[in-house]
């Protein structure tokens, strides 16, 4: 078979690739090696329920232009929602993000946390720079919110030391809240405020789940020509002539990679300077997602973040509150997020546990549990070492040089929002926001 390029993955960066090259009129194939596409975006349908398997999903971005681009994707499928998230301090639900949420909490914690937080931004000097994701949390946020939620809760998520960890994903626009001393103080004094202004109202397709989001990108993607190939996992990679040819069958002027980095150097037959045995500092954790469906009314919640060291979970959400259509009326759906680094099996008794810390929680009793399920997938969350992003960017650059563009939240291995994701895309393949 020959084609103008090939696109590995059929997830959410390689549909919207395999769109925008069959856009330029170029003939385009996109290989996905389950028997499904969608990546993380993929939602299945149980017993009247419909579960989002990747996880929590919602539409936002601090681009007016690229969350435009994502709502003319769902057209009228869409719902709009003003956040209630909450992190879970002690037995307190604290409003997201903390910082902006202390007015709820006892007037000695509050000052508990001004305090430390002014310690910390008048220990500042000029043009300070954290060298790891530790000294970033304590840097911006004080002792208080440091030791009572960020340590515990980014401990919990990575399951490696933060001072090993890198800030260049956290520096990036709109990944995390970068907290404003005005707003800390008005909360401390007992004002609410909101803070991460650009997720405080967020979309989520009104049918479908949030495959729904993926599936018109896929549609308009077929209609212009585009190639689907299913169960089609790619073992080789090798140059003949000016092409490139995957699997000693299909020969591409160009590759388009939106496969996890390590996955793509073990299947490459040319020269690069990092083998698969050196790619080490591509470090991941898997994540598993299990959901329950649940035989009451979800309360006035979206999603959880819980710090506490003892439950087994991050985060969890009510998936029935992003949309009406994800659980039948009376009933709702919840969802919890366990990170696993790579190599580490997962719990065998992963659904139990967590079913009973969200019973310790108090989200639902035993008896009102309908059915519960999980999920596991091998590439969850990318996680950037000290000192890998230059390692990183090396790799890239000579993948690049044999015809191949990595490109997405494995491709290019950084921890990507959707949003973000499709704006790599976009500059990837020179194509105006």
């Amino acid at each position: 078979m020959d084609v103008d390029a090939v696109v590995l993955g059929c997830g959410w960066a390689g549909i919207l690739t395999s769109k925008a090259l069959a856009e330029q009129g170029l003939r385009v194939v996109c290989l996905e090696k389950e028997s499904t596409v969608g990546g993380l975006l993929r939602s299945e349908y149980v017993g009247g329920f419909t579960i989002d398997i990747g996880g929590s999903h919602v539409i936002f971005s601090k681009s007016k232009e690229i969350l435009g681009r994502m709502l003319s994707m769902l057209g009228n499928n869409v719902c709009s929602h003003t956040r209630l998230s909450y992190v879970k301090l002690m037995e307190t639900l604290v409003p997201y993000p903390l910082e902006n949420g202390l007015y709820v909490l006892p007037v000695e914690e509050r000052y508990e946390a001004l305090v430390s937080f002014l310690e910390a931004l008048l220990s500042l000097r000029d043009g300070w720079e954290p060298g790891n994701l530790e000294e970033w949390i304590y840097g911006l946020f004080g002792r208080w919110i440091a030791n009572k939620y960020l340590v515990p809760y980014n401990k919990k998520i990575w399951k490696r030391p933060l001072n090993e960890i890198d800030v260049d994903w956290v520096h990036t626009p709109g990944r995390l809240p970068i907290p404003d001393w005005r707003d800390i103080v008005k909360s401390a004094l007992g004002m609410p405020t909101i803070g991460y202004s650009e997720q405080a109202k967020f979309y989520y397709p009104f049918k479908g789940g949030i495959y729904a989001l993926f599936e018109p990108v896929l549609k308009e993607a077929v209609d212009r020509g585009v190639q689907i190939i299913t169960n089609y996992p790619v073992s080789s990679i090798r140059k003949m002539d000016r092409h490139l040819v995957v699997n000693n069958e299909i020969r591409s002027k160009k590759v388009y990679s939106t496969i996890p980095l390590p996955d793509l150097i073990k299947v490459l037959e040319v020269d690069v300077s990092y083998g698969p045995e050196q790619l080490d500092f591509l470090d991941y954790n898997k994540i598993v997602v299990v959901a329950v469906a649940v035989d009451k009314r979800a309360p006035n919640h979206h999603w959880i973040y819980v710090p506490d060291e003892r439950i087994l979970f991050h985060r969890y959400a009510w998936l029935s509150n992003y949309s009406p259509c994800n659980a039948p009326p009376g009933k709702s759906l919840v969802i919890a997020e366990i990170s696993v680094p790579r190599g580490v099996d997962v719990p065998a008794n992963v659904v139990e546990r967590t079913i009973d810390d969200l019973e310790k929680l108090g989200v639902f009793e035993s008896g009102e549990v309908i059915f519960a399920k999980k999920y596991v997938h091998e590439y969850g969350y990318p996680i950037h070492r000290i000192n890998a992003s230059t390692k990183r960017s090396e790799v890239l650059v000579e993948v690049n040089k044999h015809g191949i563009v990595s490109l997405g939240r494995w491709g290019s291995w950084r921890y990507l929002n959707m949003d973000m994701v499709l704006m790599d895309v976009l500059n990837k393949l020179n194509v105006s926001v």
